[in-house]
């Protein structure tokens, strides 16, 4: 009797220790189970538990998705490297502006400005902005004013580098005659020309210069104040003349400066036609009178020996 009264309290306690138990190991629904790792090189270790990590969130960056290269509305074109400007005279006209770039190609507007204060007298000078007038299309910038070969304004800085002055003053370069349309034949008629002199710097050393330049025209006036400049065909290379006209007269050129002695002088006629090339068809300006003396002294060059006509 004692065995069956002590059977179900051992069933009922039993029953009881598998649901205490099974509520322990019981896992919640969707769980992952834990997972071990081991290290490949360790033969004996202990299991490791690793638990699970939460997925990481993306970061949020400023302008994502944005061009790299996109510029931004406000932002401004880099400045181009310029030349130190120079300036340039006409009369009582004044302007001072870059001749090139850093590279030494045509600065921005610079033959505009030069265009301008070579113009013929007969011409006004325009109200409209400089930078209005170098987007003009054509062979005018303006009534009566012809926009000269960009070339005219790199041979120009050739020289004002050549001359240029250990000084804080910029280099000064007065215009004497630049587009001329009634000198027909004449390289000035194309607004291929410049006469011109620079400040300090004596014709004859100018002249001299303008001698190494290549396909350039370069003409000597002894009896005035400026030189002659002209840009030529490729090819033509350097072609160079002495014209001892004064102002407002017909030219009249010579082999040499200053002229012989008297008893030299049928020679010199004699060695005229044999050592000028083809003279140029260029006038006197008239009006050179009106522009500052320039500091040359003819009596510094030294007289021809009958050796050195030889």
């Amino acid at each position: 009797m004692a065995r069956f009264v002590g059977l179900p309290f051992a069933l009922t306690t039993l029953f009881f220790g598998a649901l205490s138990y099974g509520a322990a190991s019981a896992k919640p629904h969707g769980s992952k189970p834990a997972t071990t790792k081991r290290p490949p090189t360790a033969m004996h270790t202990t299991p490791v538990h690793v638990p699970d990590r939460p997925h990481a969130l993306p970061i949020a960056t400023p302008n994502a998705g944005a061009k790299p290269d996109a510029k931004r509305p406000d932002a401004k074109a880099k400045p181009p490297c310029l030349r130190d400007p120079i300036v340039v005279m006409r009369g009582t006209e004044e302007d001072r502006f870059s001749l090139t770039r850093c590279d030494g190609s045509v600065a921005p507007e610079s033959t505009a400005h030069l265009s301008i204060l070579a113009r013929p007298g007969s011409a006004l000078k325009p109200s409209a902005p400089i930078a209005t007038l170098d987007k003009v299309q054509g062979a005018e910038l303006a009534p009566g004013i012809k926009r000269l070969d960009s070339r005219l304004v790199v041979r120009l800085q050739q020289i004002a580098d050549h001359f240029q002055k250990p000084s804080a003053s910029p280099t000064k370069v007065w215009v004497v005659s630049g587009y001329r349309p009634a000198s027909v034949g004449s390289f000035h008629a194309t607004g291929r020309a410049l006469d011109f002199r620079m400040d300090g710097v004596t014709n004859e050393s100018l002249v001299a210069f303008c001698k190494t330049l290549v396909d350039t025209g370069c003409g000597y006036y002894p009896n005035s104040s400026f030189i002659h400049l002209d840009v030529r065909d490729a090819g033509a290379g350097h072609v160079t003349w002495i014209d001892s006209s004064g102002p407002g007269e017909s030219a009249r050129y010579v082999a040499i400066w200053p002229p012989p002695p008297m008893p030299l002088a049928p020679v010199v006629d004699a060695m005229l036609d044999k050592l000028l090339p083809p003279l140029p068809i260029d006038e006197h300006p008239a009006d050179v009178t009106s522009m500052p003396k320039t500091e040359a002294n003819n009596d510094d060059i030294p007289m021809p020996t009958p050796e050195d006509l030889r």
